[in-house]
């Protein structure tokens, strides 16, 4: 099953209210779940375990990624998989594309971190987060936190489909912009033989990108303004 940017916010909003465990990644919160995770990491165990949480899914931080990937639905059993079993700040590692908060794409899937946690941003400036014990799974808003940094999850699939970016707060780029909105943009550009110069698509909206930009816009009967809006996106994507 294909796993997508999508799917991850889908699955995050359905685990909302649930609770944290360490070391967990989608398993039921059973009795023999928390004996073995106590053996485990008995440092994170010092609370005693109640039955109320046998049917339900229990997380952590990155868990609740894992939990994702490793899950066929938001209810379904993980299957464990070696090779994305990642901390939060292995995640981090793992992304190709990232960059500091303040240049945050408006994309909802990407993931969010600060040092040794991860969150999901969904959009619209909130994140749900696998917060800790105390918590469980939240929705909090993104300036309320001291996240640091965000990155493009490398196990995923962001789409870029028909019409997917004018259903969302679509991210309105000028000159000077970066991250991986710009690097989508300079894709579609290139796709419609607008080069951005010798870099290519390396998600910085430079002079190069801006004449291709311009060039696209001059052709499409667009407004020539060097900014690529709603409009612009919609005629990248033929919607």
């Amino acid at each position: 099953m294909e796993k997508t940017a999508k799917g991850l916010v889908q699955y995050a909003k359905a685990q909302l209210g649930r609770p944290y465990w360490y070391g967990t990644y989608g398993q039921l919160g059973t009795q023999d779940c928390y004996n073995r995770k106590k053996a485990q990491y008995p440092a994170y165990y010092k609370w005693s375990y109640t039955p109320q949480t046998a049917a339900q899914k229990v997380h952590d931080c990155a868990g609740l990624i894992k939990g994702y990937l490793w899950c066929d639905s938001p209810d379904a059993a993980p299957v464990y998989n070696k090779l994305q079993d990642k901390s939060a700040n292995g995640l981090y590692s793992a992304c190709k594309e990232k960059g500091n908060i303040k240049t945050l794409p408006e994309m909802p899937g990407v993931l969010v971190f600060m040092s040794g946690h991860v969150g999901v941003y969904i959009g619209g400036g909130e994140v749900i987060e696998a917060r800790g014990h105390d918590y469980g799974v939240v929705k909090t808003r993104l300036s309320a936190r001291p996240w640091k940094n965000w990155g493009i999850c490398p196990y995923i699939t962001y789409e870029q489909e028909k019409g997917e970016v004018c259903k969302v707060d679509v991210p309105v780029l000028k000159k000077g912009a970066k991250g991986a909105s710009v690097k989508a943009m300079q894709q579609l550009l290139i796709a419609n033989k607008c080069s951005c110069g010798i870099k290519g698509a390396d998600s910085s909206f430079g002079p190069a990108t801006d004449k291709a930009l311009r060039k696209y816009q001059s052709k499409q009967g667009l407004s020539v303004d060097g900014s690529c809006g709603p409009k612009t996106w919609a005629s990248l994507l033929g919607v």
